[in-house]
């Protein structure tokens, strides 16, 4: 049959704990984000909003040559994501608004 649960488990501190992890986690990536990751794009900003906006407007936005510039630009994408139905020109905008401000 089943057996009984042991007096000393308690699951609403094991729930508060994985919370408090998951907060942790949450507050970590997001402040690596912002004061290491996308500090990263102020050295070439223009190219990599060019390449981002090429990357949500075409196919196929390197063609036969190298990928690696739009897959840096990608990840700027998953830094600071487009919101929906956000416009491809008002995201490069906003984008590039939050680079001058992070890159001062």
């Amino acid at each position: 049959m089943t057996e009984p649960i042991s007096p000393s488990f308690h699951p609403f501190r094991l729930v508060l704990v994985v919370l408090v992890v998951l907060l942790f986690v949450f507050r970590a990536s997001s402040w690596y984000a912002g004061q290491v990751s996308v500090p990263r794009y102020c050295e070439q900003q223009e190219l990599m909003l060019q390449h981002l906006a090429s990357i949500n407007t075409h196919n196929r936005p390197a063609g036969d040559n190298s990928r690696r510039n739009y897959i840096v630009a990608a990840k700027l994408e998953f830094l600071l994501p487009r919101m929906a139905d956000e416009p491809v020109d008002a995201y490069i905008r906003r984008l590039k608004s939050r680079l001058e401000q992070q890159c001062r």
